[in-house]
């Protein structure tokens, strides 16, 4: 759980629906809109700074 904390696991989630996106097109606007949401907290997230 401490990964959703990580800006890097939202960008990457972004990258995977935009994937999805072309797997299943008739979803892709909701797709569209995940990945504007996860791009948007990737953001504003603020890297840690120790890794474990």
């Amino acid at each position: 759980m401490k990964q959703l904390k990580e800006p890097s696991t939202w960008a990457g989630l972004a990258a995977v629906l935009q994937g999805l996106k072309v797997a299943v097109p008739t979803m892709a606007l909701v797709f569209d809109g995940l990945s504007v949401a996860c791009g948007g907290l990737a953001m504003v997230l603020r890297e840690s700074q120790a890794h474990e």
